[in-house]
């Protein structure tokens, strides 16, 4: 069989054209629509920054909680509701946060600068919590009279004015209760009370994606 020269051309080009489309296709495939729990913003999710989420939620308002179908629950309704378990993790055994349950539990390691430890980009889910840990992965041994501050700026939502994080401690396994912060720039601080293991957590408490960038961790020891 011989083949004509053009129609050889015409062949090339559609098999070339083929591999292109295929190739577009798997990276579209690629791209995710949503994430399930707290991630370092990388360029495979930095398009999902300030967008509306697609996922359920559970939001607390006013004194109860409201789910994405905007069905409301009281504490003890939503007590009844959650899981008996904390999700697999290392550092948080017990939850004094009144009825919540989080949906993940993320890790955080700082990077050390100047004294100062700098947290990650991140990108956050409802409900799902992130623990900062020193660069080693370890919580800070701290004393009394010793002082915190963490300093963060959140990415702008295209959604809402106002998104609700919460940023708190855990102490020795124990997860504290948090202080509320919905403004796009704020500092957490600390007076320790107790000396102990310290780590620092931020629960995303809006409906929606929150993403911060990178913060700052500042400790002044009480000498």
């Amino acid at each position: 069989m011989v083949f004509n020269s053009n129609n050889s051309k015409k062949i090339r080009k559609s098999l070339f054209i083929g591999i292109i489309v295929v190739g577009l296709t798997t990276i579209t495939a690629c791209i995710p629509k949503e994430i399930k729990q707290t991630e370092l913003i990388t360029d495979y999710n930095r398009h999902l920054i300030g967008k509306e989420g697609s996922g359920g939620y559970m939001i607390y308002r006013n004194g109860v909680y409201i789910d994405s179908n905007g069905v409301e629950y009281s504490p003890e309704e939503l007590k009844n509701r959650t899981r008996n378990g904390l999700p697999e993790n290392r550092i948080i055994t017990k939850i004094m946060e009144g009825n919540f349950m989080p949906s993940s539990i993320f890790e955080l390691e700082t990077k050390e600068k100047n004294g100062v430890y700098i947290s990650p980009e991140i990108i956050t889910v409802n409900g799902s919590i992130s623990v900062l840990t020193d660069t080693n992965g370890r919580g800070w041994e701290l004393k009394a009279g010793d002082y915190v501050e963490y300093i963060f700026e959140k990415y702008k939502s295209e959604v809402v004015e106002n998104q609700n994080m919460l940023i708190g401690y855990v102490k020795d396994g124990v997860l504290n209760p948090s202080q509320d912060f919905d403004q796009l720039k704020g500092n957490y601080n600390l007076t320790i009370k107790e000396s102990g293991q310290y780590y620092f957590y931020i629960i995303n408490a809006s409906s929606d994606t929150i993403a911060l960038k990178e913060g700052t961790l500042r400790l002044t020891k009480n000498d």
